[in-house]
């Protein structure tokens, strides 16, 4: 589980411009304001929509359908987060097609716009990240992170270029950083402590062995992580209390 509360927030209100892609033109929106987390509700009519469901049997998405003509768009619900560092705007859509019977509703892969008005709220004091949760196929918010603005770099690996000159009493190299480990290697435990990059010093009260594992902060909140989002690397302990350095995977393109 995630939750938080957010004190940081912006408001928009407005409508969308006509024969543009709705989930491309709320991107853009984003883009534009410096948006990286929000949520937002519109409602309007769309053309040739584009709407994909999730296949839990198969634990993936199925491949999205289109349908052709005039989309009523009854309910247009959805949020903005990351994934990795790029921005991804995710709507669920309800409505119904000119000339056909029933409702139609899935996630919204694409649609032109013909008229979309909307209302957009940002939580800028946080940012949530987007990852494939292998239990169950899914893409949820898997990650929090605290802070306003765009999401940090990755910390640059700089390869120090050796003098041409030779130096007297050149000191060893230095020894190579220990890589991160998966979490099923290290068993981790109640008790153990963790450095997180963004919520700092913690202690683990919870692992299920899976996949997840609780935490306190020191201010006494507790936060889920998912591990499968984390690499591990043992430090020096505390007292005799094991310590472990914690570092955010970044899936490769």
């Amino acid at each position: 589980m995630i939750i938080t509360q957010t004190h940081k927030r912006r408001t928009f209100v407005g409508c969308l411009n006509a024969g543009t892609d709705v989930v491309d033109s709320l991107l853009s929106i984003c883009v534009d304001n410096a948006i990286f987390c929000a949520s937002f509700s519109a409602v309007g009519y769309l053309k040739d929509v584009s709407l994909r469901t999730f296949d839990p049997a198969r634990r993936a998405y199925r491949e999205p359908t289109q349908h052709p003509g005039m989309f009523h768009a009854v309910s247009l619900r959805g949020n903005v987060s990351l994934r990795e560092r790029q921005t991804v705007v995710t709507v669920h859509a309800i409505g119904a097609r000119e000339g056909a019977a029933g409702v139609l509703s899935g996630e919204l892969v694409a649609g032109e716009v013909m008229l979309v008005e909307f209302e957009l709220a940002t939580q800028d004091d946080i940012r949530l990240y987007r990852a494939e949760d292998a239990k169950t196929g899914l893409e949820p918010w898997l990650h929090v992170e605290f802070g306003s603005g765009p999401p940090p770099r990755k910390e640059d690996n700089t390869v120090q270029l050796a003098p041409t000159a030779v130096v007297a009493d050149a000191e060893p190299p230095p020894r190579e950083r220990p890589k991160g480990m998966d979490h099923h290697e290290l068993d981790i435990r109640e008790g153990d402590l963790l450095l997180h990059p963004t919520l700092g010093r913690c202690q683990v009260t919870a692992n299920d062995g899976d996949e997840r594992m609780t935490i306190r902060l020191e201010s006494g909140r507790t936060v889920e992580l998912h591990l499968g989002l984390l690499e591990l690397t043992p430090a020096a302990p505390e007292g005799r209390k094991r310590m472990f350095k914690v570092a955010i995977k970044r899936r490769r393109p």
